[in-house]
């Protein structure tokens, strides 16, 4: 279902909730983008909805992913309807005023879903300023927040590991153990399934769907995708560890990780799985390194942070925005932490 508002003059926005209707959209935040939208429309319990601004002559202005989640809970029963945006969106240069943009599109969220929701969540804005005073109007509450990053551009990442991360990297490599891309589709096959194995059993954090993966790793016409890789760890002729990573502007984002630690414990496979997308991040000259797998996973959330600073990585601390339905909520959170 396709549905638009006209805004300002000729301007309109138009809401796409289906895949197979969205246009061709402007190059910018893989979080806003079709592939993302496609894996969330396959997901469960979620439903995508693409918020995409025209001018008068129908040239795209920008666009906005906002990801409707349900969630469930028996014991105590608990049921939720949560909007999710993660980051500002995607703007092109016709855009004179972004922040101005994100506040209609925050209007439209408002028109269309009203109070049926629980609350909208608005994560990973890197500039806590953008749109402060857009979301302070609409009744947000602010949150703080860290994001986990490497700086890769003012020292190198070897430079960066602690005593014991360098350690048990060269040990790994004196054993024989190497890390590459996955390029066949055999290769990504198996680091799939060792990587679909490792969530179910491992973490809360769901993997997209296999079809999705796939999607997120090719182009179009079907060569490998420079937005998004699969690294693989290989001991002996089998693959032992993998990651994934996504890339827009001058950041790498891990997306997922994994290794069989248990079998392979002098192999270091889930260290070397992270540095393999470290090391590439690096040679290809971008500027940070995130980890967006630390989100998810609440019962591994300690050891995973260790990790992270164990390869040199910082928490820089963060704005993460919420909109509760009850308006009487919104106002007391703002008068404790605002």
């Amino acid at each position: 279902m396709v549905k638009s508002y006209k805004k300002r003059g000729a301007m309109r926005i138009v809401i796409y909730t289906k895949s197979t209707e969205l246009p061709e959209l402007a190059e910018g935040s893989i979080l806003h983008s079709a592939m993302a939208f496609r894996m969330f429309e396959l997901g469960s319990m979620c439903k995508p909805y693409m918020l995409v601004a025209y001018d008068s002559g129908d040239a795209e202005i920008g666009h906005l992913l906002i990801v409707r989640r349900h969630s469930i809970r028996l014991i105590p029963p608990v049921f939720s309807v949560r909007y999710s945006i993660q980051g500002e969106g995607t703007y092109t240069p016709r855009c004179s005023d972004r922040e101005e943009l994100f506040g209609m599109f925050l209007e439209k969220v408002f028109d269309m879903f009203g109070y049926l929701h629980t609350f909208i969540e608005i994560k990973n804005i890197e500039d806590s300023r953008f749109a402060y005073g857009t979301l302070y109007k609409h009744h947000f509450v602010p949150l703080r927040d860290h994001r986990n990053y490497i700086s890769l551009h003012s020292k190198e990442p070897q430079a960066r590991l602690s005593r014991a991360y360098r350690t048990h990297i060269r040990k790994s490599e004196e054993r024989g153990v190497t890390f590459r891309r996955a390029t066949s589709d055999e290769e990504i096959n198996e680091a799939l399934q060792l990587m679909k194995n490792f969530y179910r059993s491992k973490t809360r954090k769901r993997l997209p769907k296999r079809e999705i993966l796939l999607e997120m790793l090719h182009d179009s016409d079907g060569t490998l995708s420079e937005k998004a890789k699969m690294f693989i760890i290989i001991y002996k002729g089998k693959i032992i560890g993998s990651s994934i990573c996504l890339y827009e502007n001058e950041r790498a984002l891990l997306a997922y990780s994994c290794g069989l630690r248990k079998s392979y414990p002098l192999q270091y496979p889930g260290i070397m799985a992270i540095w393999a997308a470290i090391s590439d991040a690096y040679k290809n000259g971008y500027h940070h390194f995130e980890f967006l797998e630390v989100r998810g996973l609440s019962r591994l959330r300690k050891s995973f942070l260790s990790t992270i600073y164990n390869f040199g990585g910082k928490e820089t601390s963060t704005l993460q925005w919420y909109h509760f339905r009850w308006n009487w909520v919104n106002k007391f959170l703002r008068w404790i932490y605002v």
